[in-house]
């Protein structure tokens, strides 16, 4: 059987007191160990984000982390760290909310209780202290009356025994010992009353109340020592919770990322991303001095042995031939004369110059170019692709608010209708050019200005929607023709040169609405012109038209009204 501490520490309520003062104590203590713990978590993590943001590759390195496989990997073991920084980040937030929290709280209420307690123990102290005090004075009265009547008794005798004494003397010391007596009986049966009062508070004190409250003390006690445990148990589970990720993420540091780096991957990748196309440098020829006249001179090198390194000369465009000469200077050239400004519009149409080499790449290596122009295409459909996906939900949202007007206006989706619409129609013509410059680039002919049918995009054509906007549309972006200070030399051009026939309509439609734009393929037009269909639309949302003056471009077939 186990001892209490009511029956074994009946007389320790000073030491129990300490103790349990000492108790609550230490949860202070071992919550300032936890708060001490979750700083650690906390910088630790803090420290592996600052590590992954440090180490993760600059916006000019993207690119190589994308084809190299180390790079590429390496970028996963900064993801794996930064997931191991949130884990350790999730091991503090778990000790302040499931072991510090509940800390505080319990000692909250142990301190509370324990007062309580003690509050109650000491009333009980006191309550005996007032009976034993309450004993003490009546075993005082009781002794001096013992000892009055004693004196009386003395001197009754002393009066009784004297001859001299007269009968009414003794009579008198004979009352006065009576009454001393009386007294004296009073007192003492009020003094056993009282001791008999003390000793059942003594004993009920001792062997009820002081041990029930000293009890109580111990369930606390035992009660603070048993969460104690339990927070044990929590905080190291705190850690263990994350264990399972964190070895997750240094398994997956270790396999998925570490076995997938390939050398030969890496390799080719190098050759790809560097690679011109360009053919090594024929022999050169020899120079022989024997030969009759031939001192100084050799033979002449053919016309298709051209260095590498010439290839990105700033005299050479690689797939545009020679560089434009400027034979009367930049304002000479354009403004010269009818001709002259002619062939500054058709090198306008044509794109030779600057911004449009940085436009269709064709400023880098063959192989180079062409990847460019299919990694802008990839861009550019998956744009469409995603401004498609958001029509359609447009759109069927419309048809649910038609169906049941409770829900919501159909007439309020319009005007995101037809801002989703023209960007579709412009990423459509963006589209257009890249693969135009991709076909040019692949040897299949043609220029970006000849405009023939566009590249077909996934996707429904635009919808006009039910309350145009006649705010201006925004300027097209696409064109790779938004200077006015270009020319082409006249060398590159033939000085006869025929116009074709005009094709002829082949319908009428009507402008619906205002369309602007500074691009050179399409035709600016206002609200309730009528124009000439020259070319139907083939899909991919454009109609060729021409005006009377003459003057031809593509507008979106969502604007116009085919009569």
């Amino acid at each position: 059987m186990s001892k209490s501490w009511g029956t074994e520490l009946w007389d320790q309520l000073s030491a129990l007191e300490k103790f349990t003062e000492k108790g609550i104590d230490f949860l202070d203590n071992f919550n300032r160990f936890v708060r001490e713990r979750q700083k650690i978590e906390m910088d630790y993590a803090a420290q592996l984000k600052r590590l992954v943001k440090s180490y993760s590759p600059k916006r000019k390195d993207e690119e190589e982390y994308k084809i190299y496989s180390s790079l590429r990997t390496f970028k996963g073991v900064l993801q794996e760290v930064g997931s191991i920084a949130n884990q350790h980040e999730l091991v503090a937030e778990n000790m302040v909310q499931s072991v510090f929290n509940e800390v505080v709280k319990l000692r909250q209420e142990l301190k509370k209780e324990r007062m309580d307690h003690l509050h109650e123990a000491k009333q009980e102290d006191a309550h005996m202290e007032k009976s034993r005090r309450k004993l003490d004075s009546c075993k005082s009265q009781y002794r001096s009356a013992h000892e009055a009547w004693l004196q009386a008794k003395i001197l009754f005798e002393k009066a009784d025994s004297d001859d001299n004494r007269t009968k009414a003397e003794v009579e008198r010391a004979k009352s006065t010992m009576e009454q001393k007596d009386q007294f004296r009986e009073k007192q003492k049966n009020e003094y056993i009353l009282q001791l008999k009062n003390t000793n059942e508070d003594q004993q009920e004190h001792y062997s009820s109340k002081l041990p029930t409250i000293f009890n109580k003390l111990q369930a606390m006690e035992e009660r603070r020592i048993t969460c104690l445990g339990k927070y044990y148990e929590t905080y190291a589970d705190c850690h263990k919770k994350v264990l399972p990720v964190i070895t997750q993420c240094l398994d997956d540091i270790q396999v998925k990322h570490g076995q997938a780096v390939t050398p030969a991957e890496d390799s080719q990748a190098l050759i790809t991303k560097f690679e011109t196309g360009n053919q090594p440098p024929k022999d050169l020829p020899m120079m022989d001095l024997d030969e009759p006249g031939g001192r100084g001179q050799t033979q002449a090198p053919e016309k298709d042995n051209v260095s590498i390194g010439s290839q990105n000369g700033a005299n050479s465009l690689p797939g545009r031939g020679k560089a434009p000469k400027n034979k009367k200077g930049v304002f000479g050239t354009i403004f010269s004369s009818k001709k002259g400004s002619r062939r500054w519009e058709r090198g306008r149409l044509s794109g030779l110059w600057a911004s449009e080499e940085a436009k269709d790449f064709s400023h880098l290596p063959p192989n180079q170019q062409k990847q460019k122009l299919q990694g802008k295409i990839d861009e550019i459909q998956g744009k469409i692709d995603q401004e498609v996906k958001q029509k359609e939900a447009l759109l069927k949202m419309r048809d649910v608010y038609t169906a049941n007007n409770s829900l919501g206006d159909p007439n309020s989706l319009n005007k995101q209708l037809e801002t989703i619409g023209k960007k579709i129609d412009l990423l459509r013509l963006e589209l257009n050019t890249y693969q135009e410059f991709k076909d040019k680039a692949d040897g299949k002919g043609g220029t970006p200005s000849q405009k023939s049918s566009p590249t077909r995009s996934s996707g429904p054509p635009a919808n006009v929607p039910n309350s145009p906007s006649k705010e201006r549309p925004p300027s097209s972006p696409l064109s790779p023709l938004e200077h006015e200070d270009s020319f082409i030399d006249d060398d590159d051009f033939d000085e006869d040169e025929g116009t074709a026939a005009d094709p002829k309509p082949v319908g009428t439609c009507t402008a619906m609405y205002e369309f602007n734009s500074d691009d050179p393929n399409l035709l600016n037009m206002v609200e309730g012109e009528v124009l000439d269909v020259i070319e139907k639309d083939s899909g991919d949302g454009w109609t060729r038209v021409r005006r009377s003056d003459n003057s031809e471009g593509y507008v979106p077939t969502s604007y116009v009204n085919h009569l």
